[in-house]
């Protein structure tokens, strides 16, 4: 004859916590007393437990209330799991109140200067909070806000997607930039036909930086020959310093540093170009309040 496995499955939490009360105070009438149940309730409850797992879980010997084997083996595993429950419980509350937690950013590469500038005086206002950067082109942020894989995306370009919330948090001026030592940053004024003639080192295609220029030339009648694509603003610096070509970069890219050693802005005439930033997120998400707050701080700052 098969014996019949206990249904562990069935067991509800509400039914472990009462058994457990039972067992730490060997009545059931003091464990409805600290529930708030009635003792028929508490007694039913464990009953029905018993009932589940196939095994009696008390027994009673001179009118006093033993675990069995059974019981024991249960009470070990309840408490395990309601202290699990407990430090949850704890941490849920630690959450809400922004005493910690886990803040998931994601930006494209030109992005990254600007936001880091923030991240000190943010995390110092919110030592307990973490947060998790992730740094990729247009295309694969793209990816990852329709996966729902980060909590708030930092786009120049913003996304022509429906369901999203895009929110203009910054605009930062675009400058043309050479080596100290090109024939161009000598000049005082530089005009639009004279960048015809230059090598052009460009962001990948689908960045704002490189739509804007791309623009520009456009509007100007400018025809580009030569070409190279570089995903991040360090590799287009250090192309420049190899003297590959010009390039375009936004002013949060260039550091005094930069532009006190071997990098020039140049003098273009009839440029101004500026380059917005937004912040996106899927509409209907809910934010944890640590990802609110960033929210909120980075519109405040920018």
């Amino acid at each position: 004859m098969n014996q019949q496995l206990p249904n562990t499955r069935g067991i509800t939490f509400h039914q472990m916590e009462v058994f457990e009360a039972v067992a730490r105070h060997g009545s059931y009438t003091k464990a409805a007393e600290e529930l708030y149940l009635t003792q028929p309730t508490v007694s039913i409850q464990v009953k029905q437990l018993s009932k589940t797992i196939g095994l009696p879980l008390f027994e009673t010997v001179s009118k006093k209330l033993y675990l069995t084997r059974a019981g024991e083996a249960l009470l070990t595993t309840c408490r395990q799991v309601l202290g699990q429950l407990s430090t949850l419980d704890e941490a849920l509350v630690a959450f809400q109140g922004l005493e910690q937690g886990i803040v998931k950013v994601a930006t494209v590469e030109t992005g990254k200067t600007a936001l880091v500038q923030q991240l000190k005086p943010f995390m110092d206002r919110y030592p307990g909070l973490e947060l998790s950067m992730h740094i990729g082109d247009h295309h694969q942020l793209l990816e990852r806000l329709q996966n729902n894989e980060d909590d708030i995306y930092f786009f120049s370009l913003p996304p022509a997607l429906n369901g999203v919330e895009i929110l203009p948090c910054m605009d930062v001026p675009l400058h043309i930039v050479a080596h100290q030592q090109h024939p161009l940053a000598g000049q005082a004024v530089v005009t639009p036909p004279q960048l015809a003639q230059e090598s052009w080192i460009l962001n990948e295609p689908g960045s704002a930086s490189r739509q804007l220029l791309e623009d520009f030339f456009t509007a100007q009648a400018i025809e580009v020959r030569r070409r190279l694509e570089m995903s991040s603003s360090e590799a287009i610096k250090a192309s420049i310093r190899a003297g590959l070509g010009i390039a375009v970069l936004p002013a949060s890219e260039l550091s005094c540093t930069d532009l006190e050693t071997d990098l020039a802005i140049l003098p273009i005439a009839e440029f101004s170009l500026r380059k917005q930033w937004h912040l996106v997120y899927l509409k209907g998400k809910c934010l944890s309040p640590g990802a609110a707050v960033f929210l909120d701080y980075v519109l405040e700052r920018f």
